[in-house]
C-alpha cells in the first residue's frame, strides 16, 4: 500500500488551479522531511483558496523500526501560513513518534480529526495533546470506554479487546502504545451528519455517514471551487493498481457492511445510491460525487484515473451481494 505520487496528474490538476506553490516555510519543511534518513513517503499539493495557499500533505512512515508494519497508513496534513502562525488540520494521526514531524512543519494551532476507531488512524495522537480533537460519537465511545489490552497483535477494539477482524499481525510496539495511550485523555468533540465539522480557513467539512468500511466513519471534503478532495478513510484500498475492500464487522453483519460500501461507491461515481437515505445523509452523499482526488487511509488516488476501476469494484460487490442473497441460506 503506497502513497500515490501521481506526478503527471499533479501537474494537470494544479495547472487547473493556477499552478500555485507552497509557502516558504512549508517548502523548507518538505525539503527537510524528504531527506533519505527520515524514511518518509510524502505527496504534496499546494491548493489556492481565496487569499491563501492550502498545503495538502500526505505522509507515510516507511521506517520498519518505527511504523505499524502492514497497517501503516497515510497521515494527512492541511496547512495554512497566516502571518507568524502555522494553522493545520491533522486528519488521522497514525504516525507514531510524530513530534518531530509536527515540529518540522512548524504547526502552532491545529484541529485533529479521527475518521474511525482503528488504531492506525489515531495512534500518534499524543503529539497533538492540547489541541482540539473531533470524531463520531461511536468512535469517541470506543476510544474512551471500550478499551482493554490483548497482546496478540491483531487490531483495535470490540467488546473491550484489541481485536477487530484484522487478518495480519500488528507490531507489539503498537499494542504497547494502545495500553499506554488508552483511554483517550483528550476531550473529543462529536461530529455527526446533523452537526458536521466545518473549517472555513481550509474550505473543509467533515460529517458522519452510516455507509463505509467501519461503523462511525467520518468523510471529509476540501472544496476550493477548483479542486475537490474527498477524504474517504478506508472505504477501499489500492494495491498495485487493483482496488480492494477490507470490510470490518465489529457492529454490523457482513452483508450489511458490504451494502454500505456500495452505497458510498455509487455516490462517488455520481450514481443513484440505491437506497432512500434520510434527508441529511442524502445531502452529504451528493457532496461525494466525482471528486478530483480521493485521499484514502493508504494513499491518494486521482478519481478520473480510477473511475472505471471503482465502477468495476462496485459491480463485483453488487454481484457478491446478489449471490449471497439468492444462494446462501
Amino acid at each position: 500500500m503506497e502513497v500515490h505520487r501521481i506526478s503527471e496528474d499533479r501537474d494537470g490538476l494544479l495547472g487547473r488551479a493556477g499552478k500555485p506553490g507552497h509557502g516558504g516555510r512549508i517548502l523548507k519543511a518538505l525539503e527537510s522531511l524528504r531527506r533519505p534518513e527520515h524514511r518518509l513517503e510524502i505527496v504534496d499539493y499546494p491548493l489556492p483558496y481565496r487569499d491563501r495557499i492550502i498545503s495538502l500533505l500526505g505522509i507515510k512512515d516507511c521506517d520498519p523500526r518505527r511504523n505499524l508494519g502492514d497497517y501503516q497508513n497515510v497521515g494527512y496534513f492541511l496547512i495554512a501560513e497566516r502571518g507568524e502562525e502555522i494553522h493545520a488540520v491533522v486528519i488521522d494521526p497514525g504516525l507514531r513518534e510524530g513530534d518531530w514531524i509536527k515540529e518540522a512543519l512548524g504547526i502552532t494551532t491545529c484541529d485533529v480529526i479521527i475518521s474511525h476507531f482503528h488504531l492506525d488512524h489515531w495512534i500518534g495522537y499524543e503529539s497533538y495533546r492540547g489541541h482540539l480533537f473531533y470524531a463520531s460519537p461511536l468512535c469517541k465511545t470506543v476510544l474512551t470506554q471500550m478499551v482493554g489490552v490483548e497482546r496478540t497483535g491483531k487490531s483495535v477494539f470490540v467488546e473491550g479487546r484489541l481485536n477487530d477482524y484484522h487478518r495480519r499481525p500488528l507490531p507489539l510496539r503498537a499494542a504497547n502504545d494502545a495500553e499506554r495511550l488508552l483511554p483517550f485523555k483528550e476531550k473529543i468533540r462529536e461530529v455527526t451528519g446533523e452537526q458536521p465539522y466545518r473549517n472555513e480557513l481550509f474550505a473543509l467539512e467533515f460529517f458522519e455517514l452510516p455507509y463505509g468500511q467501519t461503523e462511525g466513519t467520518l468523510y471529509g471534503l476540501l472544496n476550493t471551487g477548483n479542486i475537490k478532495v474527498l477524504f474517504a478513510s478506508d472505504l477501499f484500498i489500492s494495491i498495485n493498481g487493483l482496488l480492494k475492500v477490507e470490510p470490518h464487522y465489529a457492529f454490523k453483519p457482513k452483508r450489511m457492511v458490504i451494502q454500505d460500501i456500495t452505497v458510498t461507491l455509487r455516490a462517488i461515481l455520481g450514481a443513484n445510491p440505491g437506497i432512500e437515505p434520510n434527508p441529511v445523509d442524502a445531502g452529504h452523499l451528493k457532496k461525494l460525487s466525482c471528486p478530483d482526488l480521493i485521499a484514502l487511509g493508504h494513499g491518494l488516488l486521482v478519481f478520473r484515473e480510477y473511475r472505471e476501476r471503482i465502477a468495476h469494484l462496485l459491480a463485483e460487490l453488487e454481484e457478491l451481494i446478489r449471490i449471497d442473497t439468492e444462494h446462501i441460506i
